[in-house]
């Protein structure tokens, strides 16, 4: 138990850091370009973890379940940095956090069960990532436009399916699978890439915005260890578990948001995060 709570918690930790970063991002580079140097960073790292281990790639068709997965893993990040740019990551971050919901309910009627502690841990979970959505007049930029909620939830949807298919491959190999996932979207990146070389929209200088391409870089290094981490939880226990600590990353962005970017933290929202704390160990016992 305490190696899926650190690996699930490692997930939520890296995913909540990576939300943050990309939230200031999208209010400086193209969303899409941001999706592809990020898309490409985590690529690139996936295939240095794989190459290290000197394993080589399972000749196993449910791989190609974690093909799938890196496929859906470039609209819901595009949805979800269009998502950041139009509203506060301290707020959009928990409400594509609901992807949570369909790893769970995928797990329940697979016949996980969770004890009394465990389910208690599930509901306070919900509880918390709705109270750290919950839009509050006076709070600067805690209301969410309409579009980026819906996009937000689109997100969300994304995820639940990404959430479900990786572990289903990692269980022929975590890395691998994690690997061909973060390859194959940074091959829709690049693809994508070339289908907008001409859109000015989505070309910036190297030069000119070298930090925040080189930070974009970092989101997609944070991405590809959490995705790792995820895979790892879920291969030690069950899938809802996993997936419900994993999902605990907005209280990560929230934090963030509220202690370096000085967004106040409403009570409201600082119940959110202590309720994500309390679902942690609801779930952990």
């Amino acid at each position: 138990m305490v190696w899926i709570v650190a690996t699930a918690g490692f997930a939520a930790g890296a995913w909540g850091f990576a939300d943050f970063l990309a939230g200031i991002l999208s209010r400086r580079l193209p969303v899409v370009t941001l999706l592809i140097w990020s898309k490409i960073a985590g690529a690139v790292l996936a295939l240095i973890i794989v190459a290290a281990r000197g394993v080589p790639c399972p000749a196993d068709p449910r791989l190609l379940l974690a093909a799938i997965a890196g496929l859906l893993g470039l609209p819901s990040m595009g949805l979800l940095y269009r998502a950041m740019r139009d509203g506060s990551p301290a707020v959009v971050a928990p409400i594509a956090a609901v992807a949570a919901l369909v790893p769970v309910g995928w797990g329940f009627a697979g016949g996980e069960r969770f004890g009394l502690a465990g389910a208690a841990g599930v509901i306070t979970a919900l509880a918390g990532a709705t109270l750290a959505s919950w839009p509050i007049e006076g709070v600067p930029r805690a209301p969410i436009r309409p579009a980026a909620a819906w996009h937000a939830l689109g997100a969300a949807l994304c995820f639940g399916a990404y959430f479900v298919l990786l572990p289903a491959a990692g269980a022929v190999d975590p890395y691998w699978a994690t690997a061909v996932a973060c390859v194959t979207g940074g091959a829709g990146a690049v693809i994508l890439a070339l289908a907008l070389r001409r859109r000015r929209a989505a070309r910036v200088s190297l030069r000119a915005h070298l930090g925040p391409l080189t930070t974009a870089g970092v989101v997609g290094v944070l991405e590809t260890l959490a995705d790792a981490s995820f895979v790892l939880a879920a291969g030690a226990g069950t899938l809802g578990l996993a997936a419900m600590l994993s999902s605990l990353y907005p209280a990560v962005t929230v934090l963030l948001n509220a202690y370096i970017l000085r967004e106040r933290l409403h009570i409201v929202h600082g119940c959110g995060v202590a309720a994500a704390l309390l679902a942690i160990a609801c779930l952990a016992g």
